[in-house]
């Protein structure tokens, strides 16, 4: 391996410099694609080999270096502190960003955005040069099904889905670990999906064939393929009754550090304000919930609903603290990420659970349980009993600690590189040592 391609490969990841990203894309071009030319072919054989070996000795010298990408989930980087909890060197890698968050590691969208300006598709190769810096600085990689490092993704039973097959091969023979992660609509598939019951996720989808994989068939030809790269496929909730031999992880993850103690409830009949934050709402069931606030004013009860959508990360947080109870989704059958926050915060949760859903310990769950047939005699009772707000409520922050928080996270994570990684024994002591800790 040419030290000074690492050295300089390493500078445009860290410092993100045009001009050197450029003169590298120039003079690496014939090599950068291993599928364009047998030359290609053997620097990407040599590449692969050299970093079987780094890997071996950084993991046999105890050292876990890991990347999780490349989709902007917003809780990437509790799910890297849930990693360097276990001392892992864990980063996060990102080639766009969502106005929710942006608070990743190593952010690379507008050195890619100036590249399809100005050298069109040079961005393909672009990714190809993340790889390789990928492949000699980290062993362990974290990616959701939708995509990988480079692009495109899929075309393997999803146009749009699925983590290159070449980057997943290469991972294999490079010696790398892969772990797999569902987010959603990365391995939705519609008739699996109405199949669960009355109320789910396609049950009010205005476009099918849009927003997720859709396609069954080709749903489930996808998700096989990258089975057969992973060193283990996660899910968690929902997911777990859709994607086939997925190992359940509870990685909605929460910093509970951050959030702040929520004011207590009053046991007046002061006005019952419902907070509602979807980025879909034909997803979440939010006509129904609207439709309920509407009829309850209707009826004279003081209900006010705060509707937000699209605002970024920290003005969610925010509304959290003003509501007196949040409704999460009505209709998926399962909370997200939303809900797991406001239960860390003290603030009580409506969600709709579907029977058997794989949510952490369901019978410690504060949830209260709705969906659009139930939620409007749900808050009709609220209205009323705050003892049984102040409950849900207290109980949410110890319930996200046990399950959902980054300490919760790193033992699950422990556990499933001791069950899967075939790592050194040196390693696996140190691992099961730290996840006692964090358990205790």
């Amino acid at each position: 391996m040419d030290q000074a391609i690492v050295e300089n490969v390493n500078r445009v990841a860290d410092e993100k410099d045009y001009t050197l990203l450029t003169s590298l894309l120039d003079a690496l071009r014939p090599f950068l694609n291993p599928d364009q030319s047998p030359d290609a072919r053997d620097f990407w054989d040599a590449l692969t080999a050299d970093c079987r070996v780094l890997a071996e000795q950084r993991l046999l010298k105890g050292e876990m270096n890991s990347l999780w990408g490349v989709t902007p989930i917003v809780n990437l980087r509790e799910c890297v502190a849930a990693d360097r909890a276990l001392g892992s060197n864990a980063h996060s890698l990102v080639f766009t960003t969502y106005h929710i968050s942006s608070n990743f590691d190593f952010v690379c969208s507008e050195v890619q955005a100036r590249l399809v300006a100005e050298r069109g598709e040079d961005w393909f190769l672009f990714r190809w040069l993340m790889l390789i810096w990928a492949l000699v600085n980290f062993d362990i990689f974290h990616l959701y099904n939708d995509r990988g490092i480079i692009e495109p993704a899929g075309g393997y039973g999803s146009r749009r889905f699925g983590i290159a097959v070449r980057e997943m091969e290469i991972y294999r023979r490079a010696g790398k670990r892969l772990y797999t992660y569902a987010y959603g609509a990365d391995h939705r598939t519609r008739e699996k999906t109405l199949a669960l019951g009355k109320w789910n996720f396609c049950s009010e989808c205005p476009d099918p064939g849009v927003y997720c994989v859709c396609d069954d068939a080709g749903g489930a030809a996808m998700l096989k393929v990258i089975r057969e790269y992973s060193t283990a496929v996660v899910a968690h909730g929902l997911a777990m009754k859709l994607i086939p031999g997925a190992r359940n992880v509870p990685y909605l993850t929460v910093d509970v550090s951050k959030f702040s103690p929520r004011r207590s409830w009053s046991q007046s009949d002061g006005k019952l304000v419902v907070g509602h934050f979807p980025n879909h709402g034909y997803f979440k069931g939010t006509k129904y919930l609207e439709g309920a606030i509407q009829a309850l004013q209707t009826d004279g009860h003081a209900v006010e609903l705060l509707l937000l959508s699209g605002k970024p990360h920290h003005e969610i947080l925010e509304a959290m603290q003003k509501i007196d109870i949040l409704v999460d989704q009505l209709i998926s059958g399962s909370f997200g990420l939303t809900a797991v926050e406001a239960m860390a915060s003290g603030c009580p949760v409506v969600c709709y659970l579907h029977d058997g859903v794989a949510v952490a310990d369901r019978e410690s769950c504060p949830v209260i349980e709705a969906n659009p047939d139930t939620i409007k005699d749900a808050l009709h009772q609220l209205i009323s009993d705050r003892t049984r707000l102040s409950k849900a409520g207290a109980a949410g922050p110890e319930y996200v600690r046990k399950n959902y928080s980054v300490e919760a996270l790193g033992t699950h994570l422990a556990d499933l590189y001791l069950e899967t990684a075939d790592l050194p024994k040196a390693l696996n002591a140190r691992l099961a040592e730290r996840a006692k800790s964090l358990n205790s």
